[in-house]
């Protein structure tokens, strides 16, 4: 085509660069590939969902050098945020026991997901590295299928017994303060250990210190079991406008929660 057609063209196409003083060479090499002038400090300070952006557009080397070599929490939470093939093919490149460090660091279902995708033999290795406490949640939901409440759900939840007085549920929150960001109702459970109640993490500011749990709970209980269809949970979360879930055996006891995130994230892989 002629230049004049080829440059007529290209005006309509708006500019997408970065400043070259914002970057610089990530080893000497034939190939000069290039990296942001950012160092580690400044990555672990993005937040997870930009940092996941930036690795995606990484090559393979790359994403795994940045996610290799940065905090282990914040790789975590970066890595969650990223499609789990991708996590897959970032994982199984890393040595076994800095994925497990990262692994460990991620919400037991998100680890399930993750590690899912990857070979029987790579997943193995790095379940064998990771800390007792995490990986038998994980290896537990491992065996649910993906397309199930079980699969959805996420095993680290609250519960205390009914009787619990508000001041006693206040101290078993701030012992557990690693899950309130994903914690939006505490589960009631009678003496056999049967989920019985859930009560709104709201409602603890609506009472004095003495009162027990039993009298801040919800309207009835919504629950479903670990085999039940992602679509059915979908449904009933729109059904009942719910924040969280519980997933029970078929003892009445709590197998996970799902929560109003896990959801989303189904909602946007379809």
């Amino acid at each position: 085509m002629p230049s004049r057609m080829v440059r007529r063209l290209q005006s309509s196409i708006p500019p997408n660069s970065i400043r070259w003083d914002f970057c610089n060479i990530v080893e000497a090499d034939p190939q000069r590939r290039l990296r942001l002038n950012i160092s580690h400090d400044k990555l672990e300070t993005l937040h997870p969902a930009d940092l996941a952006d930036i690795v995606e557009e990484l090559s393979p080397a790359d994403r795994e050098a940045i996610i290799g070599t940065i905090d282990s929490e914040v790789a975590a939470e970066a890595l969650s945020e990223i499609d789990p093939k991708m996590q897959a093919a970032i994982l199984e490149n890393l040595e076994p026991e800095v994925a497990a460090d990262i692994v460990d660091e991620m919400a037991p279902d998100q680890a399930a997901d993750a590690l899912g995708e990857l070979e029987d033999e790579t997943s193995a290795e790095i379940l064998e590295e990771m800390e007792i406490e995490p990986v038998s949640e994980v290896k537990e939901l491992l065996e649910y299928d993906e397309d199930t409440a079980g699969g959805m759900m996420n095993t680290e939840a609250i519960v205390l017994t009914g009787d619990t007085t508000l001041a006693e549920a206040m101290q078993q929150l701030r012992k557990h303060e690693d899950l309130l960001e994903n914690t939006h109702v505490l589960f009631l459970s009678d003496a056999s250990g049967r989920v019985t109640a859930q009560v709104p993490l709201a409602r603890l500011f609506l009472a004095d210190g003495s009162t027990q749990l039993k009298e801040l709970t919800s309207e009835r209980l919504i629950s479903t079991k670990p085999g039940e269809t992602q679509k059915r949970v979908t449904e009933l979360f729109d059904k009942y406008n719910l924040l969280a879930l519980p997933v029970l055996e078929d003892d009445g006891s709590l197998a996970g929660v799902i929560t109003a995130d896990d959801v989303i994230s189904v909602l946007r892989k379809k």
